[in-house]
């Protein structure tokens, strides 16, 4: 009945949050008490006991739950940060259908079936992204659409990529080889395929370059850290049922961490060149993906604890440092077209929190990601210096890359009033077609928002916390690895 409970009762709110859509307000408190309730319902839910509901087993675990409070938690937090910041007329239901699936995901026992919601749920991503504005007068522009559509297609490629590998391996039979070709290694390459796909790992990694470019900041940084943290638990739970494509593919597995290597190291380069926030911010995560890529594909302990601990600092971070870019995009009453270089001073809890969160990405102390990028330099320093040394030269162009856009766009020469208002000239124009009751000494350039400043500086000392305090995280994340057979067997 818990089950059923935790399920079902965040779709009947989301239904129930459409018809009121109108309602802000309204909804968004409905939200946030739907997500206390499902924290209720998962607390009660006891651990390590396999429930068969209708034929489907679903069972929870130690890890399963710590990432299901973190996606509620983000959910939460974005449903706050909505009350101020500009999203869709229909954010709030389509992100609880989001969540209530991807959390069922993470209960299911069965592949096909985890492949099957994580397909729906990226119909649901889909509706997020060409939402319309609360009250927009427009349509949605032809980028959005066009990235919507990349998206969809990709993602339903990775689907048929990974269900094909998902009955190839039902219809394996042990030592059967099909001509020259191993029919293991073949199935490899299928399920990484896909899987790359999701990670976004070059040269897949154009979808995600374009949603974080013409994307909504609350809903880009739902899909890019929910549905990768949902697809490694899809991906592990695959490789626990049938670990011969592992066993029996030692040069593939080395392939794959070349791989993630050259993703990493290809994705450092590349924020060196980039002129906005935003393009530096999409590299920043592909390079992430690949150094979480590297760890998974290590198939070992270490490296899995790296890529899993990675995975849940990354969502701390990810967040950070969108919320953080929603207010330094924030309008602010300056003049169209007019650009500041001087965002850290314009906005300090945004411009800190956007600094801090790339400084997680890259895993430096004492900022969360550091305890994980540990585990996966520990990881390649064990196998080869040709393995380690790429990574420490990927973190270093990436940190590069963050740097110079900070000193671009956040710690520039202050801004002037002519600056901020426009010159003399355009700011007469402005005089003249403003009504008679507003004039131009009242556009005062507005403050941060104090409710989201606050969630920025609370996702901020979260960050800080776990890079101080990592070892309890730590500790549940590798006693759920150990039981890992695959694991052992190699």
């Amino acid at each position: 009945m818990l089950y059923l409970l935790f399920i079902l009762f965040p779709i009947s709110m989301a239904a129930t949050c459409f018809v009121l859509r109108k309602y802000t307000e309204l909804i968004i408190v409905a939200a946030v008490g739907t997500i206390f309730t499902q924290a209720f319902f998962l607390a009660q839910i006891p651990l390590d006991d396999l429930t068969r509901i209708l034929g489907i087993i679903l069972s929870l675990n130690a890890l399963n739950r710590l990432f299901i409070f973190l996606f509620l938690s983000i959910g939460a937090l974005a449903f706050i940060v909505s009350w101020h910041l500009p999203h869709g007329e229909n954010f709030i239901p389509v992100t609880l259908l989001m969540l209530a699936l991807n959390c069922t995901i993470l209960l299911l026992q069965d592949p096909f079936l985890q492949l099957l919601l994580l397909l729906s749920a990226s119909l649901t991503a889909v509706l997020a992204m060409v939402d319309l504005p609360t009250g927009a007068g427009a349509l949605v522009g032809t980028r959005v659409i066009a990235t919507a559509i990349k998206y969809l297609i990709l993602m339903i490629i990775a689907g048929m990529l990974i269900y094909l590998s998902f009955v190839l391996m039902d219809i394996y039979q042990p030592g059967e080889t099909r001509g020259q070709f191993p029919l293991t290694r073949f199935i490899l390459a299928l399920l990484t395929t896909g899987f790359a796909l999701r990670f976004a790992l070059i040269p897949f990694q154009t979808w995600l370059n374009d949603l974080v470019e013409d994307g909504s900041p609350m809903v880009t940084a739902l899909v890019i850290s929910i549905f990768q943290i949902t697809s490694l638990f899809v991906l592990v739970l695959a490789l626990q049922r049938f670990p011969t494509i592992l066993i029996e593919n030692p040069f593939g597995l080395t392939l794959l961490r070349i791989g993630g290597i050259v993703t990493s190291v290809s994705a450092g380069l590349l924020t060196l060149s980039q002129a906005s926030l935003r393009r530096t911010l999409a590299y920043l995560l592909i390079y992430n993906s690949g150094m979480v890529f590297y760890g998974l594909v290590s198939i070992s302990e270490i490296g899995l604890m790296g890529a899993m601990f990675e995975l849940f600092n990354q969502t701390l971070a990810i967040m950070l440092l969108f919320v953080s870019l929603a207010l330094l995009e924030f309008p602010d009453g300056r003049a169209p077209g007019i650009e500041r270089h001087d965002l850290l001073r314009r906005w300090p809890v945004a411009g800190l929190g956007f600094i801090s969160g790339g400084l997680a990405l890259l895993g430096l102390p004492p900022f969360s990601g550091y305890a994980s990028k540990m585990l996966i330099y520990q990881e390649a320093a064990q196998r080869s210096w040709l393995e380690f040394l790429p990574l420490l030269l990927a973190t270093a162009l990436a940190g590069l890359g963050l740097a110079r856009i900070c000193q671009q766009k956040l710690l520039g020469a202050s801004a002037t009033d002519d600056d901020l208002l426009g010159t003399r000239q355009t700011a007469l124009v402005f005089q003249e077609l403003l009504p008679p009751t507003e004039s131009l000494a009242e556009r005062n350039l507005k403050a941060e928002p104090t409710s989201t400043a606050i969630l920025t500086l609370l996702l901020l000392g979260a960050c800080l916390v776990i890079g101080l305090y990592p070892q309890p995280l730590l500790a549940m994340i590798s006693d759920v690895i150990q039981s890992l057979t695959f694991v052992q067997a190699l």
